[in-house]
């Protein structure tokens, strides 16, 4: 009832101010958590930096139903929804990962990231230019499975930095600190290969849709580029995954590559928002 309470309370405000106001609560969760690590002796709230991040994700997610069921609309037509929706996708990932494996990436480091987006999305509340499907209602299936695989990626990427961060550390026999909030090895190498494998194929659903779309309307130069950087984005995480499978490459290495992927997939994003068009 609390939540349903703070969810109508947030509906009279303008979505910018509701970004902006879930942005400060996961700040706080981030805040919470990065102290709670450092203390000598835990309190006895050390998990409250993580209950932060799941009421402030429930609270986000009640007013996302909330605001697509009034305006009728998916939260993808301007910038500022869509790294409003990345942002939430990434915490419920996070939320995911946490109870589905048993695999929790640093509280801290996951509410950042998602203040990050939400902050941004704020300052752009006011933005007019909009995206339409043109009545193809399989448009909104390549963009939901594009902003998905987006935040596979993301999620990977703070896993493979969470990787080489926890590799330097034990090579040169540095304990304590930033190393000590960091989730052992074996579980950021398992989780990591099936982070890219699941982003695969779900890139690769939304690149067939837009493919397929794009050869059978006007053939627009200037949706070219956007598909040109995820099929590298794709291309790139199935060979990364096909090689890891192999072991072919060590778990430093597949951390570094899984990294620099994020360039071309920060590409394609970047040339996927309304503002870019």
């Amino acid at each position: 009832m609390a939540t349903l309470a703070a969810v109508a309370s947030l509906s009279l405000l303008p979505p910018g101010a509701v970004a902006m106001v879930c942005a400060v609560i996961f700040l706080l969760g981030a805040a919470w958590d990065w102290h709670s690590k450092h203390e000598i002796t835990p309190g006895l709230f050390t998990a409250a930096g993580l209950w932060i991040l799941r009421a402030g994700w429930l609270l986000l997610t009640g007013f996302m139903a909330y605001d697509g069921l009034s305006r009728n609309a998916l939260p993808v037509h301007t910038t500022a929804d869509l790294l409003l929706t990345l942002g939430w996708g990434l915490g419920g990932l996070a939320l995911f990962l946490d109870l589905a494996f048993d695999h929790r990436l640093p509280v801290w480091v996951m509410s950042s990231a998602m203040s990050a987006c939400l902050f941004t999305s704020s300052r752009m509340g006011g933005e007019a230019q909009v995206f339409t499907n043109s009545g193809k209602p399989l448009i909104l299936l390549h963009i939901g499975a594009a902003i998905l695989a987006y935040c596979l990626l993301a999620a990977q990427g703070l896993n493979a930095l969470a990787y080489l961060l926890q590799n330097r550390a034990l090579a040169s026999r540095h304990f304590g600190g930033i190393y000590g909030l960091l989730p052992a090895l074996v579980p950021l190498d398992r989780m990591g290969a099936s982070l890219l494998g699941a982003a695969v194929w779900v890139l690769g659903l939304s690149v067939i849709i837009g493919l397929v779309d794009w050869s059978s309307t006007s053939l627009s130069l200037v949706t070219l580029p956007k598909l040109i950087m995820a099929l590298l984005t794709l291309a790139g995480a199935l060979f990364l995954v096909i090689q890891r499978r192999r072991f072919a490459l060590g778990g430093a290495q597949f951390a570094r590559w899984s990294l620099w992927l994020l360039v071309p997939a920060l590409l394609a994003l970047w040339l996927s928002l309304p503002s870019a068009r």
